[in-house]
């Protein structure tokens, strides 16, 4: 490199990082591990999957999700490994399995990476894995494919359920299905078997609603000493009590813990229902878990653990805002599965890098704006590309060496404006009830002269 490209890399320590943390995720020996057990009847020719992955790679990362961008800048360069209709065909056959391995595998390469916990649990859950589980449709497919076109309604990709650690924020695991349409209770026994090829210690997972059926709880359960909570929807089913105890959560809210069976017949078990009594026009929660013991799992941080389940809902809305998710590169359910999968781990790569930044900032990781760090890395990856050729040199590191180049490329990157949430630097207040327009208009100037008229409430 000349003393210009030197300095250009120097200043642009996220991008340094960002690559680095790619060339050890994929190394050649773990994708071709990967892709020997899972390829199925795929083939490798001209285009390695390794480089195959960085192609999509790019794509998310410098061009919002479009190959076809990538594919001009390469052709421009004269640098296109292949015809750009190859690469949209290998990556339509490529097999679900080789995705949930891709996520699986190089999330595990990734944890030995993290430098600490994201998010601190209570003690009286340390014996856990803490997990929680949900489905995400893949939604907005394109209408390339022959018959899919002539449509007017919107198109599912596909549907996957994705199973979150808790502690460090990373996506560790999901099951799938081709028909987006799907229903996420049947994908239940694929998910929970991956989780515990991930995770050897018992795993506490957390639930929505529509997980709460006592064969589904049963599933969550298989292993000795794994644990769920769930929260209750069916009211219908068979209840028999065998103690109660009222007592208040943190806000002084009544809360009822109660213990008995639930079901009948051979699926029945025995499980601890808490009930939180929430104010008059908010629904009350009911939660369903086989921690039984109430001394060793107080009641208030049972609740209190429930409300980690939003964090997968954000998860979900940064991968599809903030990662090109919104922006399907192909259009068949094979390809929408790659990518996702491909987003939930650069996901991951994310959230490791936004742990370093948090520990050089002294600050919490999750006060630290994905959708701004992220922007971070575009510019700079796109800086390079724009004054180089493009080409970055290939680190090659075990995961000490690395840990240890990741505390010197970002020392010094925190940036507590430009990286800090809105809602941290500034929370926002809660808003009031919009005032209704007679007639449901008037003018801008009849408001600046107080002469609107409102409809007044009853």
């Amino acid at each position: 490199m000349n003393t210009f490209e030197q300095e250009l890399m120097r200043r642009s320590p996220l991008a340094a990082a960002v690559l680095e943390i790619s060339d050890f995720i994929f190394g050649d020996q773990l994708l071709d591990s990967i892709y020997a057990r899972h390829r199925g009847r795929c083939y490798e020719d001209v285009l390695g999957f390794a480089d195959f992955l960085r192609l999509m790679r790019d794509a998310l990362v410098r061009h919002g999700g479009s190959a076809h961008k990538l594919f001009i800048e390469l052709e421009s360069g004269d640098a296109e490994p292949i015809h750009e209709s190859n690469f949209y065909r290998k990556l339509a056959r490529t097999p679900v399995a080789l995705s949930r391995a891709l996520l699986r595998e190089g999330t595990q390469r990734l944890a030995s990476l993290v430098p600490s916990d994201v998010v601190t649990l209570p003690a009286c859950f340390g014996g856990f894995a803490v997990i929680v589980g949900d489905g995400k449709k893949i939604k907005n497919a394109a209408k390339r494919l022959k018959l899919t076109r002539g449509y007017s309604g919107k198109l599912l990709g596909a549907k996957a359920l994705v199973a979150i650690d808790v502690r460090s924020g990373m996506a560790i695991a999901m099951s799938d299905s081709l028909d987006g349409m799907t229903n996420d209770v049947p994908l239940v026994p694929a998910l929970m078997e991956q989780v515990h090829q991930v995770i050897p210690k018992p795993v506490l997972s957390i639930w929505d609603r529509q997980f709460d059926d006592v064969r589904t709880l049963g599933r969550l359960s298989t292993r000795q000493d794994d644990a769920f909570l769930v929260r209750m929807k069916q009211s219908h089913t068979t209840w028999v009590l065998e103690s109660a105890v009222p007592s208040v959560d943190g806000q002084g809210r009544p809360v009822l813990d109660e213990i008995g069976i639930l079901g009948k017949g051979k699926q029945a078990i025995r499980v601890r229902r808490v009930k939180l009594f929430r104010e008059k026009g908010e629904e009350d929660v009911e939660l369903l878990t086989n921690l039984i013991d109430r001394t060793r799992f107080p009641v208030a941080e049972v609740l209190e653990l429930y409300k980690r389940r939003w964090g997968i809902e954000q998860v979900f809305q940064q991968v599809t805002e903030t990662f090109s998710l919104s922006h399907l590169i192909g259009s068949s359910p094979k390809a929408v599965l790659l990518q996702f999968s491909f987003c939930l781990l650069l996901y991951n790569l994310m959230q490791v890098v936004k742990a370093y930044v948090a520990k050089d900032g002294r600050v919490l990781a999750t006060t630290i704006s994905m959708f701004y760090l992220f922007d971070g890395v575009r510019q700079e990856l796109l800086s390079w590309a724009y004054h180089t050729d493009g080409s970055w040199p290939h680190a090659h590191h075990d995961a000490a060496s690395l840990r240890r180049r990741l505390h010197e490329l970002l020392k010094g990157v925190w940036n507590p404006i430009r990286y800090t949430k809105a809602s941290d630097r500034k929370p926002r207040p809660k808003r009031p009830p919009p005032l209704r327009l007679h007639g449901g208009h008037t003018s801008v100037q009849r408001l600046l002269d107080g002469r609107a008229k409102l409809v007044v409430s009853p």
